[in-house]
This record gives C-alpha cells, structure tokens and sequence, in this order.
C-alpha cells in the first residue's frame, strides 16, 4: 500500500500523574528529517523516541511536538542555577557602578531576594525529579499512538494519489496505443508525397522506383518508434505493478516517470506528423502532473 509524505496524527495520555500529548505531521521532503521539540527534562528520551519511530520507515520532514504536565507534587524539586544567579548579580551591580559613575547622586533601589530569584531560568525544576524510566514506556507508547494515526491517515492519501495515478496511467496507455496505430501511415504517406513531388519536378519515365524504395527504407528507419512504444508499454506495467507494492516506492516511480520522459522525448524528435506531435504533448503533460504526484509518495 502506497503512503503518502503528508500526514498529521495524535494521541494523548493522562494517568492522574503524568499528562502527555503528542502530535505529528508531515510535508514533502527527499530525506527523513524528524524534528521533535519536547520539554529539556524529558530530552534524554529522545533516542527512544527516534528508535521507535525506526520501525514504520517513514519518510519526509516531519515534526513531533510533545507536551508534558507532571502531577506528582511529592517528588518535585527546585534547582537553583548557582552560575546564572551570580551572573544576574554582579550584571546589576556593573550596572550600579556604572550609573553611579555619570550620576553620584542618583539614588537606586537595593536589589531583593526575590527579585534576583524572579530572573528567568534562576529556579528550575530539577530534572532528576523526573523518573524517567517510568515515564519513558508511557512516553513511547503514545508516540506509536500517535504514529499509528499518523501513518493511518498517510495510507488513506496515498490511495487517493494512487487512484489519479493510474487514471493518468491510462490516458498515456491510451495516447500510446492511437500513436502505435498511426505510425504506420507515416510511411505511406511520404512514399505518396515523394511520388508527387517528384511527379511534378520529373517526368513519369525518368522515375526511378527503385530509388523511391531505397528513400522509403531509409526514412522508414528514421521514423520508426517501435521500440520506444514498446518501452513505454512495459514502463506502463512497471509503475503500475509498484503502486502495489508495499514500502517507500517513491523514488522508484521517480526513476521510471524518467524512463518514460525518454521515450516520448524520442517519439517527439522522430514523430514526423502534426497528429501525433499533439498525443506526444498530451502524454508529456500527464507524466508532468504524475511527476509532481509522486513527489508526495514515500
């Protein structure tokens, strides 16, 4: 089944204790790139996390935003960051001296206690009140929670994409078929159109048949497209069969889109007629729009 590179899914869990909330979503992207943001005490989680996503094979650039509430007031603790503290402290004692400096009479308010404790990130909450390896199964099962969706809603665009493709599929299939039946005309018609051409620079006695056969034969394999209609035949099966594969197959389809580009490329230079130049063009831009389809499939 086909999966598409976009996609968002949920999932939250709530023991009374520990209240945890996961989203994910997802845009287009060559590479894997996952970006998760989550509370700094829970970041040593992050490789689980990571390893645990291992398993679906995804693809794109997807975001994960985890938010945390932990409930337990018994084993919270506060953490002072001692180097911060003196930072603030001697800041405002530079900036005391240096006011005092321009104005030896301005008159400044002490710095308190809790002014100096109301400076962001002077008091934390300490990260080994965290019982990590008990949040850590809780964190990971609502991540794959969350995935599950994730990936659920994926597939079901990916058959949406998988239903225009083969819809384009078959326009091509068609083009490809009216071009293989009017190819053969080519020849006929420039063997008429040599005759009369040379009708009217020649009299009928002084025209070489044999001539005319040995100018048909050598244009006969200037125009001939057999071989890329028959490539494009079997590119046609090629990408159909891997829509139902299972997997990241979008780089594959990206490859085969290419070969198909090629052979109507040659069917385009060798064409030689104004009605199959136009299929040409209508086949080009259906595997355009198939082109930009797939760049959203894993």
């Amino acid at each position: 089944m086909i999966r598409s590179m976009t996609g968002f899914g949920s999932a939250t869990f709530d023991n009374g204790i520990y209240k945890i909330g996961v989203e994910m979503k997802a845009v287009n992207n060559r590479y894997r790139d996952i970006s998760i943001r989550m509370p700094s005490g829970l970041r040593a989680l992050e490789a689980s996390i990571v390893e645990a996503l291992n398993k679906y094979a995804l693809r794109g650039k997807i975001d994960i935003y985890i938010n945390f509430v932990n409930n337990n007031e018994e084993n919270k603790k506060l953490a002072i960051d001692k180097d911060l503290l003196i930072a603030y402290y001697k800041s405002l004692q530079e900036i005391n001296t240096t006011i005092k400096s321009v104005d030896k009479k301005a008159k400044l308010k002490n710095i308190s206690l809790i002014d100096l404790a109301n400076f962001q990130g002077v008091i934390n909450l300490a990260d080994d009140s965290l019982d990590l390896e008990a949040i850590k199964p809780l964190l990971v099962a609502t991540v794959e929670e969350a995935t599950e969706e994730f990936v659920k809603m994926k597939c079901i665009e990916g058959e949406n994409l998988k239903k225009d493709l083969l819809r384009r599929l078959d326009i091509i299939a068609k083009h490809t078929e009216k071009i293989k039946v009017i190819a053969p005309e080519r020849l006929v018609n420039y063997r008429t159109q040599l005759i009369e051409t040379l009708k009217s620079l020649l009299s009928e006695q002084n025209i070489d048949e044999n001539r005319i056969i040995q100018e048909c034969a050598i244009m006969a394999d200037k125009m001939d497209i057999t071989e890329e209609i028959v490539r494009m035949g079997s590119h046609l099966q090629q990408f159909k069969a891997s829509l139902e594969m299972d997997g990241n197959i979008g780089r594959k389809l990206d490859f085969i889109v290419q070969e198909m580009n090629r052979e109507t490329n040659t069917m385009a230079s060798k064409a030689n007629n104004a009605e199959i130049a136009n299929l040409v063009v209508e086949i080009k831009g259906e595997l355009e729009k198939i082109r930009e389809q797939i760049q959203n499939i894993e």
